[in-house]
This record gives C-alpha cells, structure tokens and sequence, in this order.
C-alpha cells in the first residue's frame, strides 16, 4: 500500500509541474501577442502619421 501512495504522490507532483509549465507557456505566448499588437499598431500609426 506504501508503494501505491508513494506512486500517487509522484504522479500529483509530475501533474502540479505540468500545470506550471502549461501556465507559463500561456504567458510567453500572450507576451509575444502583446509585443507583435504593439508593433502593428505602430505600424499603423506611422502610415497614418506620414500621410
């Protein structure tokens, strides 16, 4: 039964470091969609500027 529990623990703790992976990876991606909105609305903005 030792070993059961000992294998449940390792499982739960292999989950958690998933789920933190997971939420760090969702917030590169949203700071790299931030980066490329910020650089398209300038874009815009020196298109609109120049003319």
């Amino acid at each position: 039964m030792k070993t059961a529990s000992k294998e449940l623990q390792k499982l739960r703790s292999m989950a958690e470091r998933s789920l933190d992976k997971t939420a760090e990876l969702q917030q590169v991606l949203a700071q790299i969609e931030a980066t490329l909105s910020r650089a398209e609305l300038e874009k815009v903005s020196q298109k609109i500027n120049s003319k």
